[in-house]
């Protein structure tokens, strides 16, 4: 793979890490939804790029926008793990105020009723 060839798909990749950043803090259940695809589609520009990495070792811009790509990486995981945290800590708190505590002094499970309706 060209240098150029690589700069770009690592460039595409950071972009799609971005915008994923954008999605993750806007917290609604359609940029969560969103995010995912657009995570997908950052793996896989990813993977297609990581066979003519170590062709480009010496190429210093093929360096940096690799660098930058991690800098989103970094960011979007951070991001990721503070929206499981929130979302952790929430069910945790209506398990609380739902079921009270444990014995140990946990939150109670959180019991997730039906979600399937018949009508007749």
């Amino acid at each position: 793979m060209r240098g150029a060839a690589l700069v770009e798909q690592l460039m595409a990749a950071r972009q799609q890490l971005d915008f994923a950043c954008e999605l993750l803090v806007k917290p609604s259940p359609e940029a969560v939804d969103n995010c995912s695809s657009v995570l997908e589609a950052a793996g896989h520009s990813l993977a297609e790029c990581q066979p003519g990495l170590n062709a480009q070792a010496g190429n210093a811009t093929a360096l940096e926008a690799a660098w930058r790509l991690r800098r989103s990486f970094v960011r979007t995981t951070r991001l990721l793990h503070s929206a499981a945290d929130f979302h952790l800590n929430w069910m945790q708190l209506r398990g609380a105020m739902t079921g009270g505590y444990t014995g140990s002094g946990e939150s109670a499970p959180l019991l997730h009723g039906n979600r399937i309706s018949l009508h007749g």
